[in-house]
C-alpha cells in the first residue's frame, strides 16, 4: 500500500473538480483526501501502484472545463486512511488559482426548458461546467460563504444537488433556482416587472426593435434586433460609435452556420466555454448598421440563461456591446447602470438581478489564424487564470501600454495578465485601471516588490507605474516597446537563448527616441538588438494623425517625391518640410495605412485598424497578385527595407485594387522570410498588432516553415498590446532571477 501527494494545478477550482476527484477515487479503489488550497488542489492517495497509476493518468484526461496543466506528484509516508472523501478548503504560500467566469453550458440549457426540473424557466441557472466565479468572487479560497452568492441560501432541492457527488452541480458555488436565487427584474418607464413577466417583456420590446440595457454575467450591456437598420442606427448615435462594427449574438449554432462559414475549429471555439465573440468570415451580407468595410463578422453564442432565452424568443441575431461610451470603463455597478438607463432616454428597459458583481469582465474576442485560436482580448473565460505557472521566482508589477490597457502581476512562480476594458485617457478611467490592479493584488495575495513599464516617457501608463513605484517606496524599471513584445512570446512559449524577432505594430518609442514599429530585433530574454527595420520617414505626429491613413499615404508619396494630385498635399508638404509637429516614424502600421489609402480602400481609421482590415479584406479576394520590387539594404550595420520603394512599384504594378492589395501582403510577407534567411537564426518570433492580420500571418508562417524555420506567435495573450504587460513582467523576472 502507497500514499501519494498529489498536487493539480491548472483550472481545478469552480469546475466540480474535486466531486471528480471522489468519483474517480471510488472507481480505482483509492482512499484518501481531496482539498482546495488557495487555488491548487492536493490530493492524498492511498491504493496499490497500479491502482494509484491508474488514477492518476484519470485524473490528467480530465474533461474541459476542468484542465489539469501540471500534476506534481510524491510519496510520503501516511497512516492507512479508511474511506475517500473532499475536506474543507485552506490556505497556501503560493500564488492562487482561482477560476474565470464560463459561458452557459448545453446540459443548463436543457434544464431551463424541461419542465420537470426545478430550474426550468431559471435564467441565471448554472454548474460545475459554467457560470460566474471571477466576477463573483470575495476572497479564496472559492467557497459560496466568500462570493456575492452568500446572500443567497441554498432550497432543499439545490442543497441535494451541491452534496451529491454524482450531481453535476456538487460543490458549484453558483448554484442556484427560482426558489433560492438572484432574481430578474425589469424596469420601463411605465412599469415595473419579476421574474417571468421580466423576461416576457424583455422579449417583446427586443422583438419590436428597442434598445435594452442589460446585466450579463460581468457586467452591464446594450441589446437590439441586428437585423434592422434603424435600430442599429440609433445604438451607434447613442453610443457615439461611427464605424467600429458590432458583435451579432446567434440564438444557436444553427443560426451562427447561416450567418457564417464556419469550421469544425470555429464552431469548437464558439461552443467552448469561454464563448468569445469569435471573428468569422461571413455567409450572407452583414447589414452595413452592424459591420462595414471588415472581412470578418463578429459572432457569439449566449453566455448566459437569460440571453439563452432572451435569443431564443427574439429569433433574429441581437447586437451585444458593453453599456459605456467609448474608451469608457464598462458599467457594472447597479447604481451607476440606474443613472445610465435614465440618461439615456433611447434605452427602452433595463433588466437586471439582485446579485452584486464584483468585478467586470467583458466578452472575449477570438480568432482562427490557421488551425489555432488567437486571442485578440483576452477577458471573460480566461480572467484571471495565469498564462505562465512556473516562472522565475519574483514580485513584479508590469503596466501594459496606453494603446490596449492591462497589467500584469507575477508571483508565486505564475504570471497573470489582464486586459482593463477602458483607454486610460481620463481620471476616470486611470482610476478604475488602478483600483482593478490594486483588486487583483489583494485576491492574489501578491505585494509587487518593483514596477516595470514601457520606455515611453509620455505613456500614462508609465507614468502610473512611475506613480506606484514612489508611493510605495520600490524599484522602478522600463522595457523597450518591441522588446516586450518579443518577450510576450518568449514568455508563452517559455524560450530561452537567441531569437529573431518581428515586431510589427502601430507605434513604439524606440530606443533612439523615434517611432517604432516594423522591427527586426536579435533578441534574449534580457537584450535585444536592433537589427533591421522599416526605413524611417517623416511623417505628421499627433493622435489624430495617426488615425488619417491619407496623411501617412502623403508623407510616403513627399517622401519618394512621387506626385500626387490630392489637394492636401502642398499643406503636408509644407509641415513636413518646416518640420511642423513632425515624427520620424519605421511603423508598419502606418505603412498598411499608407498602402490602404492609395489603392482607394480607406481615408480614415474610425476604429482602430479600420484601414489595414480593408487591405486585408481586398486583398481576399483575390486570385493572383502581380509581383512588385521590394529588397533590403544594409545600412550602418542594419538590414533597411524602404517602404518608398514598395509603394511606388505597387502603384506602377498592373492588376486590380484587390490583387494590388494581395500584392502588397505578400511583398511584407516575401521581406520577413528574406530578412529571416539573412540573419540566419532559425527560430522565429511573430508578434505585434499587425499579425492579427490573418491573410499575413498566415503567408508569412507557411514562407517561413517551408524554409526550416521554428515559428512562434503568441497564442495566450493577444499579439497586439493588450499582450505586452506579460512581456514586460517576464523582462524584469530573467533581469533580476537568483
Amino acid at each position: 500500500m502507497l500514499t501519494y501527494r498529489i498536487t493539480a494545478l491548472g483550472r481545478v477550482q469552480g469546475v466540480g473538480f474535486r466531486p471528480l476527484i471522489c468519483r474517480l477515487a471510488g472507481t480505482h479503489h483509492i482512499t484518501g483526501t481531496v482539498r482546495n488550497e488557495g487555488g491548487v488542489v492536493t490530493i492524498i492517495a492511498q491504493g496499490s501502484r497500479e491502482a494509484l497509476l491508474s488514477f492518476m493518468e484519470d485524473i490528467r484526461a480530465a474533461r474541459p472545463p476542468a484542465e489539469v496543466a501540471e500534476m506534481r506528484v510524491e510519496e510520503i509516508a501516511h497512516a492507512p486512511l479508511p474511506d475517500f472523501r473532499a475536506v474543507s478548503s485552506g490556505g497556501a504560500a503560493r500564488a492562487p488559482l482561482f477560476p474565470a467566469d464560463l459561458g452557459i453550458c448545453e446540459d443548463c440549457q436543457a434544464d431551463m426548458k424541461d419542465p420537470k426540473d426545478h430550474h426550468y424557466g431559471y435564467p441565471y441557472t448554472s454548474c460545475t461546467a459554467c457560470g460566474p466565479r471571477y466576477t463573483m468572487i470575495e476572497a479564496l479560497p472559492y467557497d459560496r460563504e466568500r462570493t456575492t452568492m452568500k446572500d443567497f441560501p441554498l432550497c432543499k432541492d439545490c442543497e441535494k444537488e451541491y452534496k451529491s457527488l454524482s450531481d453535476r452541480r456538487c460543490h458549484a458555488e453558483s448554484i442556484a433556482c427560482a426558489h433560492c436565487g438572484p432574481q430578474l427584474k425589469g424596469w420601463t418607464r411605465e412599469r415595473r416587472f419579476e421574474k417571468e413577466a421580466a423576461m416576457a417583456e424583455a422579449i417583446r420590446l427586443a422583438k419590436e426593435g428597442a434598445i435594452l440595457l442589460v446585466k450579463a454575467m460581468g457586467g452591464y450591456q446594450l441589446v437590439c434586433r441586428g437585423d434592422r437598420k434603424e435600430t442599429a442606427g440609433r445604438l451607434r448615435r447613442m453610443k457615439h460609435r461611427s464605424g467600429k462594427p458590432f458583435a451579432l449574438m446567434m440564438k444557436d449554432i444553427d443560426m451562427a452556420k447561416a450567418w457564417a462559414m464556419l469550421s469544425e475549429k470555429e464552431i469548437e471555439m464558439l461552443t467552448s466555454p469561454v464563448r468569445p465573440i469569435l471573428l468569422a468570415s461571413p455567409k450572407r451580407k452583414v447589414p452595413p448598421a452592424v459591420a462595414s468595410r471588415v472581412p470578418r463578422l463578429g459572432l457569439c453564442l449566449p453566455s448566459t440563461g437569460f440571453y439563452s432565452q432572451l435569443a431564443e424568443g427574439v429569433d433574429a441575431p441581437l447586437i451585444v456591446t458593453s453599456a459605456n461610451q467609448s474608451g469608457e470603463p464598462m458599467i457594472f455597478r447597479d447604481e451607476e447602470a440606474r443613472a445610465y438607463y435614465e440618461a439615456h432616454e433611447e434605452i427602452a428597459g433595463l433588466f437586471f438581478y439582485d446579485r452584486e458583481i464584483l468585478r467586470p469582465a467583458d466578452d472575449s474576442v477570438m480568432q482562427l489564424q490557421g488551425r489555432e485560436p488567437q486571442i485578440l482580448r483576452r477577458t471573460r473565460g480566461f480572467l484571471p487564470e495565469p498564462v505562465v505557472r512556473d516562472a522565475p521566482s519574483g514580485m513584479v508589477l508590469a503596466t501594459g501600454a496606453d494603446m490596449a490597457p492591462g497589467f500584469a502581476l507575477a508571483g508565486g512562480g505564475s504570471l497573470y495578465p489582464a486586459e482593463v476594458p477602458c483607454d486610460i485617457l481620463n481620471e476616470r478611467s486611470q482610476a478604475f485601471f488602478l483600483e482593478t490592479e490594486q483588486d487583483w493584488e489583494e485576491l492574489l495575495g501578491l505585494s509587487p516588490q518593483a514596477v516595470i513599464s514601457d520606455l515611453h516617457p509620455a505613456y500614462l501608463s508609465r507614468l502610473l507605474g512611475e506613480k506606484t513605484a514612489r508611493e510605495r517606496g520600490i524599484p522602478f524599471y522600463t522595457v523597450q516597446h518591441h522588446h516586450a513584445h518579443a518577450l510576450s512570446v518568449m514568455a508563452e512559449h517559455h524560450l530561452q537563448g537567441k531569437s529573431l524577432a518581428f515586431v510589427f505594430d502601430g507605434t513604439g518609442y524606440g530606443e533612439d527616441g523615434t517611432v517604432w514599429g516594423g522591427e527586426i530585433l536579435r533578441c534574449e530574454e534580457t537584450s535585444m538588438q536592433r537589427v533591421g527595420h522599416l526605413a524611417p520617414i517623416s511623417m505628421i505626429g499627433g493622435d489624430a494623425s495617426m488615425k488619417q491613413a491619407w496623411k501617412s499615404a502623403l508623407s510616403y508619396l513627399i517622401a519618394a517625391d512621387l506626385p500626387s494630385k490630392d489637394p492636401r498635399a502642398p499643406l503636408i508638404r509644407a509641415a513636413l518640410s518646416h518640420h511642423v509637429n513632425t515624427i520620424k516614424s519605421s511603423s508598419m502600421g502606418r505603412l498598411f495605412d499608407a498602402a490602404a489609402s492609395l489603392l482607394g480602400l480607406g481615408e480614415e481609421n474610425h476604429f482602430k485598424g479600420e484601414c489595414p482590415m480593408a487591405l486585408e479584406e481586398a486583398a481576399m479576394a483575390a486570385a493572383h497578385a502581380p509581383k512588385i520590387f521590394w529588397e533590403g539594404k544594409e545600412q550602418d550595420g542594419c538590414l533597411l527595407w524602404d517602404g518608398r520603394t514598395l509603394l511606388a512599384s505597387l502603384l506602377a504594378s498592373h492588376g486590380t485594387i484587390e490583387e494590388k492589395a494581395l500584392a502588397f501582403h505578400e511583398a511584407i510577407a516575401e521581406m520577413i522570410l528574406s530578412s529571416a534567411e539573412h540573419f540566419g537564426l532559425p527560430r522565429i518570433l511573430l508578434s505585434g498588432g499587425c499579425f492579427s492580420n490573418q491573410l499575413l500571418l498566415a503567408r508569412v508562417r507557411e514562407a517561413l516553415q517551408k524554409h526550416g524555420f521554428s515559428v512562434y506567435t503568441n497564442e495566450k495573450v493577444p499579439p497586439g498590446d493588450g499582450g505586452i504587460a506579460l512581456g514586460q513582467a517576464w523582462f524584469y523576472l530573467m533581469k533580476n532571477q537568483k
